[in-house]
């Protein structure tokens, strides 16, 4: 089995783009990795971020269904707490029916405080109790049996003969396309110490690592994969996923040169290094490359050769294989998406090269279970 390949469209679009620019700049991607070979499309929510704008990702999935043919999309990740359950529920499972199973689901507590303000919460630590009866409620909605529950923070039912009125009512089967056991659902982790992995695991969901270096890679696996076996389940590693940021052209220094003036240096000089800084998250990246720098120190140089796969084909196939190597192999790799409207051009090629002429050839060992 080789190497698959999916886009994460965080989206990481300036705060200067307009709301319709965003979406058209979405489904031109889409439609691109479509044709390219990508198998998972995955679009961010949040409400509040200048350069994460993307309140209803699943406007853009529906839409982008319209132009592609067998790509996969997924909210990553409905934020749990900022949404009635039993809505979402049926929301969610009505468009995995209309996509015909060209959707799997993303779940999260949400990470933003100022997301947690826009809807009326202190911080950010109080949502992981809602996530977990969130979803313990849409469960239930999806088992489609008559129920009627009010939790502590949310209430929810399913209609059944004793609830009806007095005449009879079919009622739509908006659950999960194929059954909720066909279904796949996904968590994101980004720190070393991620709760989300373990989450993960109990739950038989699957993990996406966004890109720390090797230490977080590894801690991320086994943090899954011992929740995993806990539950009695084997972890494969097909299953995982890791992030990265993709810069390819003909020559290393071409893909340089381009990377240099993209869209993503600029998400990355103006908005991501003051958050991998404060948050520790260049820590690991650091220390694979064996430079005796601080976090603040970090540069677009450093980022080409340490951070962002950039490079020919070939370089990037090796930084690959070199990574797999060291921390035990994924089943696909996500290029974040970045904003080129300015010039479009270097990263469509960037992408379709990566889908064709680098996942097909990496080679990558324990494929399927750790």
């Amino acid at each position: 089995m080789a190497m698959q390949c999916g886009v994460f469209m965080t989206p990481y679009n300036p705060p200067s783009r307009t709301p319709r620019q965003v979406f058209d700049w979405a489904l031109d991607i889409a439609r691109i990795c479509d044709e390219a070979g990508y198998v998972d499309f995955m679009i961010g929510e949040h409400y509040t971020l200048g350069w994460e704008n993307i309140p209803m990702p699943e406007a853009i999935i529906a839409a982008c269904a319209q132009t592609t043919k067998s790509i996969r999309f997924a909210p990553m990740a409905h934020l749990l707490p900022y949404h009635d359950p039993a809505t979402l529920a049926i929301r969610i499972g009505w468009l995995s029916q209309v996509m015909e199973g060209r959707y799997f689901l993303g779940v999260a507590p949400g990470g933003h405080h100022t997301d947690a303000i826009l809807h009326g919460f202190d911080n950010i630590f109080e949502l992981p109790p809602r996530q977990l009866e969130a979803l313990h409620l849409m469960e239930r909605v999806w088992e489609g049996k008559p129920f009627l529950e009010k939790g502590k923070y949310f209430q929810a039912g399913f209609p059944g003969p004793d609830t009806m009125p007095e005449y009879d009512v079919i009622v739509a089967d908006n659950g999960p396309y194929g059954g909720r056991d066909k279904l796949e659902i996904a968590v994101t982790g980004l720190s070393m110490s991620s709760s989300s992995m373990k989450f993960a695991g109990e739950r038989d969901y699957s993990p996406i690592s966004f890109f720390g270096g090797t230490p977080q890679m590894k801690a991320h696996w086994n943090t899954w994969a011992d929740a995993m076996a806990s539950m009695g389940r084997v972890a494969e590693r097909s299953r995982y996923r890791v992030c990265r940021d993709v810069f390819i052209a003909d020559t290393d220094a071409e893909a340089k040169r381009l990377f240099l003036k993209s869209g993503m240096a600029q998400t990355w000089a103006k908005y991501l290094k003051e958050i991998y800084v404060k948050f520790g998250l260049f820590d690991g990246i650091i220390h694979d490359s064996g430079m005796d720098i601080t976090p603040a120190q970090v540069d677009a140089d450093f980022l080409a050769e340490h951070v962002v796969l950039c490079g020919s084909p070939e370089t990037v196939i090796e930084k690959l294989e070199k990574l797999a190597d060291q921390v035990g192999g994924w089943g696909q790799i996500v290029a974040n998406q970045h904003d080129s409207l300015d010039d479009p051009k270097p990263w469509e090629e960037s992408l379709r090269r990566f889908a064709t002429e680098v996942c097909p050839k990496v080679r990558m060992p324990n494929l399927e279970t750790a």
